[in-house]
């Protein structure tokens, strides 16, 4: 009966979307971007606390799902996904943590976040990216689809597959 317990509680939470892949032990990995990272640090300064936040709301369990597609880029394209896991109890438990930003180029920057559950960290060091669109930063789309494709076993929406090109 235990057994019985613990795995369907462990299918359960790996069946919930981005913050709760970490619960799996699950890394989600992005391909790396080559860049200075001297350069990086001075370029993206100004950008970090933008970007940090953008990150730390979008990935915090508390924040609504309007404000989640907002953060997202092409966020209207996901806002299905982003609303099914919005009223998740564990989802709801959620944060993350920036620990380093690096320039990729004008309106691109390369993130390493840790996702936490409950304050337990359980998704660290993920390598994840951040976009400009309109002068926001964003977490990206290609950082979601990243999470979303362990969650799918490599068989993400719709929108993962279409076109990157920058939406509100």
């Amino acid at each position: 009966m235990l057994k019985r317990f613990v795995v369907s509680k462990s299918l359960a939470v790996c069946a919930l979307t981005v913050p709760l892949l970490a619960a799996c032990g699950v890394s989600a990995k992005e391909p790396e971007t080559a860049h200075n990272t001297t350069l990086a640090t001075t370029a993206q300064s100004a950008s970090t606390p933008a970007i940090t936040d953008a990150y730390q709301k979008f990935f915090d369990g508390s924040t609504n799902a309007d404000q989640k597609i907002a953060l997202l880029e092409n966020g209207q394209a996901f806002a299905d996904t982003i609303r099914g896991q919005a009223n998740s109890p564990i989802a709801k438990g959620t944060k993350a943590t920036v620990s380093s930003v690096t320039d990729a180029g004008p309106n691109n920057a390369n993130v390493v976040f840790t996702v936490s559950l409950n304050g337990t960290p359980a998704l660290q060091d993920q390598p994840g990216s951040a976009v400009k669109v309109d002068g926001n930063w964003k977490v990206s789309a290609s950082t979601f689809c990243a999470l979303l494709s362990l969650e799918t076993q490599g068989k993400p929406p719709a929108p993962c597959s279409a076109s990157t090109t920058p939406t509100s």
